[in-house]
């Protein structure tokens, strides 16, 4: 972010956490304009608790603005005033939200990567209340991964493209937000080979870690084509890795 003529951080204003309800319950979508602000892979998520709801409502908007910047001129070339502009927020507002543009966009990033993650758990979830077969129960859960992504395109891009523009902190977060996938579907496939033991087997971290390396790729390849909107089209083959990866061989 351009920090030449930056101007003084103006902080947040502050409420009460014993007063206020949750950001959560709080947020709302933005008023309608021709670049409509209440998408929903990053709106949805909590804001930090020290912003009053006007404060969280910006936060988001500059979020949003920040990924559609990127998805036009990377993120590299992206600017403060580019953001503003985008965002029809002021550069003092920003500044008074963020750092710089790294620091944006690792909160872009960190609240992507907690929806969609949020996203897999609860269909993954209502897929067992349902009782569903095992393989179905996966196809559930990667079928929610990847509409979560489509239904933003520049979103996904942030997530997949730009985020490995930035630098060490966004590299140690990305590992995070691995292990986290990791760990999840280490979760599930244990879970599964506890039900369905004679079709399911525990799977070791280091496979599923290559796994999730591979569909990563595969969600990489679709959204550098431009057809972030297509990604649900890689479900069966997305839902076949992880098929494969926990059926018990013969």
């Amino acid at each position: 972010m351009d920090d030449s003529n930056r101007p003084p951080v103006v902080p947040a204003a502050r409420v009460s956490r014993l007063t206020r309800p949750s950001v959560r319950e709080q947020v709302v979508p933005f008023p309608r304009d021709p670049r409509p602000y209440d998408r929903p892979v990053v709106a949805a998520m909590v804001s930090p608790d020290d912003l009053t709801e006007e404060d969280a409502h910006r936060r988001v908007r500059i979020l949003l603005a920040l990924a559609t910047c990127m998805a036009t001129k990377g993120y590299r070339a992206t600017t403060a005033s580019d953001t503003a502009r985008e965002g029809r927020v002021s550069k003092t507002v920003v500044y008074a939200h963020f750092r710089d543009t790294e620091h944006c966009l690792l909160e872009l990033y960190t609240r992507a990567t907690d929806k969609m993650l949020e996203t897999v758990h609860a269909a993954q979830q209502r897929a067992a209340a349902e009782g569903l077969s095992w393989p179905h129960r996966l196809r559930t859960a990667v079928r929610a991964h990847l509409e979560v992504l489509a239904a933003d395109p520049d979103v996904a891009w942030a997530a997949l493209v730009e985020e490995q523009a930035a630098g060490r902190p966004a590299l140690a977060l990305r590992r995070q937000v691995i292990d986290r996938y990791v760990e999840l579907i280490c979760g599930v496939a244990s879970d599964l080979a506890e039900q369905h033991p004679g079709e399911v087997r525990p799977v070791d971290r280091a496979l599923v870690l290559a796994a999730v390396g591979g569909l990563n790729e595969l969600m990489l390849a679709r959204v550098e084509r431009g057809e972030a909107t297509a990604l649900d089209e890689d479900t069966d083959v997305a839902t076949e890795v992880l098929v494969q990866l926990v059926a018990r061989r013969p």
